[in-house]
This record gives C-alpha cells, structure tokens and sequence, in this order.
C-alpha cells in the first residue's frame, strides 16, 4: 500500500504490516492513504470553466444549442439598405459569404457566436486584415473567424487612461490574447467583441449561467456523487457482527485444509497492501449497515430534471424543447416552438445580422439580413397579420366612400410591405 504525501514523495507501509500488526498501526496507514483521495474536489462553475460546463453538461448545453441551432438554421442573405432589394455578392464578398475561412460556413460563424455569448458572455469575431491598411475593406479581408472565448481575454494597456473618457475601446485594450493551436495577439480593431451582458472591469462579460449558478452546481454534483458510487462498486455503509447468523464461523462450514487454501489464495491476491483487491474475508458472520442513500433513493433523474427546466427557463427556452422524463404532446411543442422563435431566436437573429454587417467590413450601402421566410414557426403570424391587414384595407376603403380621409393609414400600410 502506498500514497503521495505532500512533497509528492511515495510513501510505503510495511509489507504485509496489515495482515500481521494486531496493534492498529496499519490503520494509521489506512488514513493517510484515504486522506490523499480526491474526495472534496467539489465540481462548482466559475469564470474559467463556463464555456466548458456549456459544451460538456446536457443540462447547459442542450437549451443553448437550441437557440444557436435555429439561429444558423435561416438564411443569412446581403440586401440594399434603402430599397431593401437583395443583392447578390461579387468577388471577394462572394468568398467569404460562402466560406469565412477554411473550416466554416456563414452558418457556422453564427453558430459559434451565439453558442459563446450564452456560454461565456462573451462572443469574439476575428476579421483577418493585412496589418499594414489602416482603413481596410471587404476586398482587403483574409479570413473571419470566431475565436473560442475561455481562451480569449483583452489585455489592457499598462497605462490606462480615465476609463469614463475613452471613446474607443483601442484606448484601453493593447491586444486580445487567443489561442489557435499557438497563442496569438491581436488588436483590437480586427476583433468584434460582443456580449449579452455587458463588459466588467476586466473587459470581459459575465457568463449568463451564472444566473443560475446553483442550478448548474447542483447537477453537476449529483453526477458526481453517482460517479463516486459507481467508482466505489457500491454504497457506503460499515461492517457489523450480524448477531442474527446461525453459524457463527468458517470453520464450522469448511473443513481446516479447504480452508487454509481458500484463506492463502485470497490473501494472494486481496487485501489493503501491495496494490492488491480491497477485499477480505471474516471468520466472523458479517452484516452491511448502510450510511449513504442509493442512487435509486437520492432519485437523481428527478432532480436534474428539475435542474434542467430551471436552466433552460433562464435562455427562454420551454421544457417541452428538453429531453425529460414525461413525453410531450405535439401541441405543445409546437406551441413552444412558436413562442421560442418570437420571443428569443428571430431577435438573435437580427442582431447576428449587423454583428456580420460590421465583421464584413460591408460598404455603407450594404446589410446583412436574415431571412425568416422559411421559418414554419412564423408564418402563421405572418399569415394572421396579412387577414388583419385585408379587413384594415376593406374598412379604410367604406370609411373612404363615406367622405373620410384615409390616406395616413394607406400610406402607413403601403410602407409596411415596402420595407420603409
């Protein structure tokens, strides 16, 4: 048997110490070994583990994806800013609208950045431009990226001015330093840095989970607790003499020579020393009194069902939307899939589309806009306002006949389905 003490030097008891010491000895060595575990390695979110805890927990990871899925699903399409007609790229735009970079669709940028926004607080675009342009354009851009936020952080300035008189965050920020399989220092005119919460003290936003920090804490320390228990083969629990035993010992049951066989082959191979089996054999009849629950007791699927409702609820999210235990009905997801889009992901999706507006360096005549027309979700809305709309128009044409002046609310409904 042997642990690591503090200088993470290995320390040995005596072979065979525990089989043969009748003092207790072995039980010091017992301890020590016991108090190296790693038992009190509590998992808990913070700020560097946010983005992580978002990729890795079902519970985190499934409500975000939710809103990032349907908010790269729509088109992402470049249109006039004044007639509203759809334009069609040329050139280099063409390239990027098609690939930003190697790896990525347009789809995927926006994916990415939304993911990182509702995971870390924070989303970063990185627009590739040769360093020597001080002006660039859409046909100056290399690449646009969307770096991974737990590995970005801004880098301020050794000397930094009255923050409350800065006009552009390049008076504060030197660099941000990322990672992309080597460290890499940009400025911060390449970088597009988004948030939904607000940038803190030290340039970065806080995570959103945090709004429900024990929501998260608290499932990801059930899973740990069960863990433990699979680990362990078992449940805790302590040894007693079972006074209720009609034998009360193994040679009353074994004959002496079967006995010393069986005695020596398990000592072989179990034990507490030697990295050998935790497992013993009692001449005394034995019985198991449980000091911890059972997974089945602590009903840990309940609990991180409830976890997970709580969490989706804080991103707008309807438990209809999450895997649990109760099935849905079709009406209600649908329903939920209805309030999930107006609510949440048609607004996320306006603003991904002036985040790549700005991030494409597009001239002043052009703009991103997502096009929702395929969103099943939102046609029915669509589809009310255009009956609303027909009945407005007949009433406004009697009120016109009846010597009324209507023109106001024509023109405003002409604007409408004009874009203006």
């Amino acid at each position: 048997m042997a642990w690591w003490n503090r200088p993470k030097k290995k320390v040995t008891s005596p072979s065979g110490l525990a089989e043969q010491d009748n003092t207790g000895e072995w039980f010091t060595y017992f301890m020590q070994y016991l108090s190296t575990l790693d038992n009190n390695n509590v998992l808990r979110l913070d700020d560097e583990n946010a983005y992580e805890i978002a990729c890795n927990l079902a519970e985190v990871f499934i409500p975000i994806d939710a809103i990032a899925d349907r908010a790269a699903s729509v088109g992402y399409r470049l249109r006039d800013k004044k007639t509203l007609e759809v334009y069609e790229p040329k050139g280099n735009l063409a390239r990027l609208v098609e690939s930003p970079n190697p790896f990525d669709k347009i789809q995927d940028l926006v994916y990415k950045s939304v993911f990182s926004e509702y995971a870390d607080g924070n989303s970063y675009i990185y627009t590739k431009t040769p360093e020597s342009i001080v002006n660039p354009t859409i046909d100056n851009i290399s690449n646009v990226w969307v770096l991974q936020p737990n590995v970005t952080k801004p880098v301020f300035f050794k000397s930094v001015p009255n923050p409350f008189l800065v006009k552009d965050k390049q008076e504060l920020i030197e660099y941000y330093r990322t990672f992309f399989m080597y460290k890499h220092s940009i400025k911060p005119r390449y970088i597009l840095h988004t948030t939904l919460t607000g940038i803190g003290a030290d340039g970065k936003a806080t995570s959103p989970l945090f709004k429900v920090r024990r929501n998260i804490d608290n499932v990801m320390q059930v899973y740990q607790a069960r863990y433990n228990v699979y680990k362990k083969n078992g449940n805790g629990g302590i040894l007693s003499r079972d006074a209720a035993a009609l034998k009360s010992s193994i040679e009353e049951t074994v004959d002496p020579v079967t006995r010393d066989a069986i005695l020596s082959d398990l000592q072989n191979r179990n034990g507490i020393t030697g990295d050998k089996n935790f497992i013993g054999i009692s001449s005394i009849p034995l019985r198991f009194v449980k000091t911890l629950g059972t997974i089945a007791e602590l009903q840990p699927f309940d609990e991180t069902e409830a976890n997970a409702v709580t969490i989706a609820g804080t991103f707008g999210v309807n438990k209809e939307l999450i895997p649990k235990k109760d099935s849905s009905t079709f009406a209600n997801q649908k329903d939920a899939e209805k309030a999930l889009w107006q609510n949440v992901v048609k607004g996320v999706c306006e603003n991904k589309a002036k985040d790549l507006t700005k991030a494409f360096y597009l001239p002043d005549n052009l703009e991103f806009f997502a096009d929702l027309s395929t969103v099943e979700a939102l046609q029915e809305d669509k589809k009310t306002a255009l009956e609303s709309d027909s009945i407005l128009i007949a009433n406004l044409a009697s009120l016109s006949q009846s010597g009324q002046d209507v023109k106001a609310a024509l023109q405003s409904l002409s604007d409408k389905y004009n874009g203006k």
